[in-house]
């Protein structure tokens, strides 16, 4: 649209008499204001109030339409809080408005009253003489109008407000067309964001379930290492003390303190087998964590450990873990997480003292397990021995956390957090 100064319009227009390039200056300030702006409804506002600063008018209002012709959004400046809830529902598009709407061109009045279009006002409405009504066009259909009354000193809009409002409205066209495309954008990149969040938890998922997967199979070759070795051997000896007593010959007249021995050994083959499917039943699962709790439970793991590998192990254990009655999922999380940081001592820490440690506080549970071993550096690459990522993921299974702190030669603390 040119920005010529308009010629008098044959209605009688006084010639021009305000400095064109001031207002045009105007026009082009409150242009860029419009571009600054990316929220629709924000964007939608500001062409109101720019409106209204281009044309001098006290008054001025934006109403979009849809294809029934009945205005859906109406946006106003000039008019304070008060006066709009007293006023009440929001116009329609009746009456001059709706005339408005289907003009081809604006409309200028210098008394709104004396109009036959005209409907009037609701009760309690400002009075408003003067007026300006511009379409605002978007991809070669409307949009909605703009609807400015009230010019400053009380004289009507002329051919300069109406072409400087034009203008206007081409430019806030745009910029609501600018505001959309952003606001599309910023749904696609959400969209986008969110379809590769969507996909990142998958693979953790499929990463975290082939992680137990995988510890479930090792947990079951070790199960089956111990059957093998030591409750397969002891039933194997077992069985061959029964053939030596079983065999050529007449057992009631051998000697009697050869049978007795024999029977004496298969005896304590099968105490000791019988020891050692106890001692794997309680590694599998403790029944005391099942039946008495998590303190109990740690405390009895601290006893065995301390027994079986000549480890000094103090442990403290605070009640309220026992009061609390921690759910069992994460008392078996502790409870395996404790039991592997002292497996990794006894195997690999060549250690003379450890101790455990846990405290409940803040609604959160804590337990330390220290050694005074050889240490290691957390940094490199371990050979997975150690079990720490079995560790990490019973912890992440319950929304906790494991520390490693450990320096060579300076021993390793173990410290599981997680919340109750």
């Amino acid at each position: 649209m040119s920005l010529e100064p308009p010629q008098p319009s044959t209605q009688g227009d006084a010639p021009l008499s305000d400095p064109w390039s001031a207002r045009v200056r105007v026009l082009l300030d409150r242009a860029v204001d419009l571009v600054g702006e990316h929220d629709v409804q924000g964007v939608l506002q500001r062409i109101v109030e720019n409106a209204a600063a281009v044309a001098g008018a006290r008054y001025a209002a934006l109403g979009i339409y849809g294809d029934d012709g009945r205005i859906t959004t109406f946006l106003h400046h000039g008019l304070d809080a008060a006066t709009v809830e007293r006023i009440g529902d929001l116009p329609q598009g009746r009456g001059l408005l709706g005339q408005v709407i289907v003009a081809d061109l604006p409309i200028r009045l210098d008394d709104l009253g004396s109009d036959p279009r005209s409907c009037g006002f609701p009760p309690n409405h400002p009075p408003m003489r003067t007026f300006l009504g511009a379409p605002i066009g978007r991809r070669g259909s409307r949009y909605g109008n703009l609807y400015l009354t009230e010019k400053q000193g009380g004289v009507p809009f002329d051919a300069e407000d109406e072409a400087l409002v034009m203008a206007l409205a081409a430019f806030a066209a745009g910029a609501i067309e600018s505001a959309e495309l952003v606001v599309s954008e910023r749904a696609r990149s959400d969209a986008v964001a969110r379809h590769a969040a969507a996909e990142e938890r998958a693979r953790a998922r499929h990463d975290l379930l082939a992680a137990v997967i995988g510890a479930q199979e090792a947990e079951r070759a070790r199960v089956s290492r111990d059957l093998h070795d030591d409750i397969g051997q002891a039933l194997t000896s077992v069985l061959l003390g029964l053939r030596l007593i079983d065999g050529p010959g007449d057992p009631t007249t051998g000697d009697p303190s050869d049978v007795g021995q024999r029977v004496e050994e298969m005896r304590e083959l099968v105490t000791d087998a019988l020891r050692r499917a106890r001692q794997l039943a309680f590694d599998l699962r403790p029944t005391v964590l099942d039946d008495l709790g998590l303190a109990p439970a740690l405390q009895r793991l601290v006893a065995d450990v301390a027994d079986r590998s000549g480890l000094v192990v103090d442990a403290a254990v605070d009640s309220v873990a026992d009061h609390e009655r921690v759910a069992p999922e994460l008392a078996t999380v502790v409870y395996r997480v404790v039991q592997e940081a002292l497996t990794n001592v006894v195997r690999h820490a060549s250690a003379s003292n450890a101790s455990v440690a846990v405290t409940v506080s803040s609604g959160r549970l804590r337990a330390v397990v220290e050694d005074d071993g050889n240490g290691f550096d957390p940094t490199r690459s371990t050979d997975g021995h150690l079990g720490l990522e079995g560790m990490h993921e019973r912890a992440n299974l319950v929304g906790g956390t494991v520390h490693v702190v450990s320096v060579p030669g300076s021993g390793t603390t173990v410290v599981l957090d997680v919340p109750l």
